[in-house]
């Protein structure tokens, strides 16, 4: 028909009529038989099309062949599947579509593994054909949503021919479901929307663009709401959790693209429309149940969402460009809206949403080292491991601790044996070592989702990992606290106050982030690792200056005698070094106690306030008992052993401080990562010792040992030279003495 050869077209039609009335008619009649008179029918438009020269015409005739024809299979093969006829269910099954595959959903084999099942006797029939009927009518609802979406692009490039057979498989595809909607919504509501896809049709065929595009909103909103295959609840659980992650992201890759009022980077542009569309899929499938919860909340986040499109499609095509804060504002209130509209079960409930998430970056991995692009790789890694240590690990580590554990060393430099996907990555390993690298934490991951879905842990191992977690960060806390008190004696002693203080507010500051965290995890745990970071640096920093003091202490306290008369010049800097104290203090118990509350709140969403509260009750008593026998110890050991004791002790917190860190500004990408060749090490060392096998991590912390170690021999040059000074004034003194009395 495009060549014009209309002769050549009438020999296709008359064909394909031919075919089908030869091999499948009386089939198709028998056992579908709606579908059969479509078929019929289409036949007879499709000569009649060629006959005339209409192009659109024949080209809806063809969408209604194959439309009949899917309707057939899917009617056969799921009778089939329920007479237990595995052949035949098999045999229709080949006559499908499959849902395209993208970032977020990949065409599913469900049903092909359900009938494998059935021939198996794995599965009952009835319980086969229910897998057939959920994963076909899945695909056909999705795929006519695609249809009204390729009918406005026919519309905005001038294609009549592609409108009118998106056209035709879209009431094709309808067809299919129909009898789901009928079943949920009425013989009315389903008499309305066929009625609108008939509607569209006409229109189509009609040409007129105008009225086209209020016919696609028609169909749309009357199928608004509908699932063709309703989800249960843990299916709503995670879907509410992908339309937050995704839509959370949307303005994060937004502003990555827009410079100074343009786009700079089209691909940033095009990965925030790809989780506009993603977050706007999950929206359309939690519609049923969020317009009984609140409609009107409802229809404001779809406006939001509207306008998020809007914004997204002027900058695509350079027409406008919104402000990237204003662009995240409207993102924000539209996830503030879902928030507080989302029932209880759907926060607390992860369901399998965060497993498939990084299933899905794994994967992206993948590619990308098969493209060669590295940092590209390294990127979704990091990712991945932010959506693990925000969402599985903090609820895992009241389950399986050492799972939890092996998990996150699998994704950053290995465990045992096993090599760690960080140091895959830095080796620029080629993709076929990545997936064999993937293997053990495929593994471990899979075994860390049954874990979770099996229910909530006893409330016994919840107190027991409450405890341990309260404990092992409190135990940092108490050590480096413990140590800098002790190395305040004597003159020093009136520092001991502002540093306690500041471990007070620390503390305070603890309990207020609880609270803040149970009150609004969802918006703050995104930002954990990153103000860890920053809380760790600035500790990192005042201990820098507290070493320095601790080994010129003594060189100090001369120069403060030597300038005792300069009081407002001495006050001044003793109330600095108060201030400096009092940051050393609260930087080092809130550096712990941030984390620790992150830790534990996830905790709570599966065990309650109380049950946890029961463990961290627990691990403070254990905590605060090291810190006694701790004192207690200082009391006992003489002042200059103390003070060797102390020195050691902080330096060991200096340098072990600095590995965390330094692991941290990896984990959120503000350090490269550069594993070290041949070298691995337990997890265990990074810790409780921040030893991790990388260049930076490693170099740094020889670079912090340098200084502890050129701090003491500074300090003790000083210190002779000093005293030669005083020895040397002493005898000139004297020297001088001696000749006035000769004299």
């Amino acid at each position: 028909m495009l060549r014009g050869d209309a002769d050549e077209a009438e020999t296709e039609v008359t064909g394909a009529a031919q075919f089908y009335d030869e091999h499948l008619a009386a089939t198709i009649a028998d056992k579908a038989p709606h579908a059969a008179d479509h078929i019929a029918a289409a036949f007879a438009d499709a000569h009649e099309s060629v006959a005339d020269g209409d192009g659109p015409g024949l080209a809806l005739a063809r969408a209604w062949i194959w439309g009949g024809m899917l309707e057939a299979g899917t009617l056969v093969a799921i009778s089939s599947a329920e007479a237990g006829d595995v052949e035949a269910a098999s045999s229709w099954l080949l006559l499908r579509e499959y849902r395209p595959s993208t970032r977020f959903s990949q065409a599913s084999a469900q049903a092909t593994l359900e009938l494998k099942s059935l021939e198996q006797g794995l599965v009952a029939p009835s319980d086969a054909a229910a897998a057939l009927r959920a994963d076909l009518y899945d695909t056909y609802q999705a795929l006519l949503l695609q249809e009204l979406t390729e009918i406005e692009s026919g519309v905005e490039n001038g294609l009549p021919l592609r409108q009118a057979e998106a056209s035709g498989l879209a009431i094709s595809y309808w067809w299919i479901i129909a009898d789901s909607y009928r079943n949920q919504l009425g013989a009315e509501a389903h008499a309305s929307a066929e009625a609108s896809l008939e509607h569209l049709v006409e229109v189509a065929a009609s040409g007129d663009e105008a009225a086209l595009g209020t016919a696609v909103e028609g169909v749309r909103d009357q199928l608004r709401g509908f699932r063709a295959v309703p989800l249960d609840a843990g299916e709503q659980a995670r879907r509410a959790n992908q339309l937050v992650r995704f839509l959370a992201l949307v303005p994060v890759e937004y502003a990555r693209g827009v410079r100074n009022g343009n786009v700079a980077l089209d691909i940033e542009i095009q990965e925030a429309i790809t989780f506009l569309n993603g977050s706007q899929a999950a929206l359309e499938d939690l519609w049923p149940q969020l317009v009984e919860i609140d409609a009107n909340a409802l229809s404001e986040i779809s406006a939001l969402f509207d306008e998020l499109e809007a914004d997204l499609d002027a900058a695509n095509k350079r027409t406008a460009v919104e402000d990237p804060e204003a662009f995240q504002a409207k993102a924000d209130q539209a996830l503030s809206l879902l928030r507080e509209t989302f029932p209880d079960d759907w926060v607390s409930s992860g369901g399998d949403s965060d497993f498939v998430e990084i299933d899905r970056l794994l994967d992206e991995i993948e590619q990308a080292a098969a493209n060669g692009q590295y940092s590209k790789a390294e990127q979704l890694r990091l990712e991945a491991y932010a959506v693990y240590d925000f969402g599985p690990e903090l609820r895992l580590l009241g389950f399986r601790p050492n799972l939890a554990t092996r998990i996150e060393s699998l994704l950053w430099y290995g465990d045992g044996g096993d090599t760690g996907l960080a140091t895959a990555i830095a080796r620029r390993y080629s993709p076929d070592k990545i997936a064999e690298v993937r293997v053990p934490l495929d593994e471990s991951l899979e075994d860390a989702r049954v874990t979770l879905n099996a229910g909530p842990p006893p409330a016994g191992a919840v107190i027991f990992n409450s405890a341990t977690i309260v404990f092992r960060e409190g135990l940092e806390a108490v050590l480096i606290f413990s140590a800098l008190m002790a190395s305040m004696i004597g003159i020093y002693s009136t520092y001991r106050r502002p540093l306690v203080i500041g471990g007070l507010l620390a503390f305070a500051a603890t309990a207020l982030t609880w609270l803040a965290f149970h009150f609004l995890l969802s918006s703050l745990r995104a930002y954990g690792e990153k103000l860890e970071a920053v809380v760790s640096l600035i500790a990192i920093g005042v201990l820098l200056l507290v070493l320095n003091w601790f080994f010129h202490n003594t060189y100090w306290s001369r120069w403060i005698q030597q300038f005792h008369g300069k009081k407002r010049s001495i006050m001044g800097m003793a109330a600095g070094q108060s201030v400096s104290f009092a940051l050393l203090g609260f930087s080092s118990v809130y550096r712990e106690g941030f984390e620790t509350t992150l830790f534990l709140q996830a905790l709570v969403l599966d065990a309650g306030t109380v049950t946890v509260l029961e463990g961290v009750a627990l691990g403070l008593i254990g905590t605060a008992a090291v810190g006694v026998l701790i004192f207690a110890l200082h009391t006992k050991l003489p002042h200059k052993k103390l003070l060797i004791v102390t020195g050691i002790l902080i330096s060991a917190v200096l340098v072990t401080m600095v590995g965390n860190t330094v692991h941290i500004l990896q984990a959120v990408g503000w350090v490269p990562i550069n594993p070290v060749e041949g070298v691995t090490l337990p997890y265990w060392a990074g810790q409780w010792l921040g030893l991790f096998p990388t260049w930076e991590g490693l170099i740094l912390q020889v670079i912090a040992g340098i200084f502890v170690i050129g701090s003491y021999f500074v300090a003790e040059h000083l210190k002779n030279r000093d005293r030669r000074q005083r020895i040397a004034a002493s005898q000139l003194a004297a020297s001088e003495a001696s000749s006035t009395m000769a004299n």
